[in-house]
């Protein structure tokens, strides 16, 4: 015999796992974004102070007496 309550309360249960399925998978694709956004913020971040760092490393002062040379392609005779 066919029970139409019952088929109709089949239905309304499955609707409702899809619904919380989708949400379940909705709410993990949000962290995961949010993850990788937060992420890249912090890696440009790093990469600038590491460019900082690079260059105050790299700065050389010219500690001789008589002076540095300047060669004629740049580069300091130090």
């Amino acid at each position: 015999m066919i029970k139409p309550f019952q088929i109709v309360w089949e239905l309304i249960e499955f609707g409702l796992q899809a619904l919380f399925v989708y949400v379940l998978v909705i709410i993990i694709f949000i962290g995961i974004i949010a993850t990788v956004i937060y992420k890249e913020k912090n890696r440009e971040v790093e990469w600038n102070n590491a460019i900082e760092e690079a260059t105050i490393e790299y700065k050389k002062e010219c500690t001789r007496i008589d002076g540095c040379r300047v060669l004629k392609d740049g580069t300091v005779e130090w």
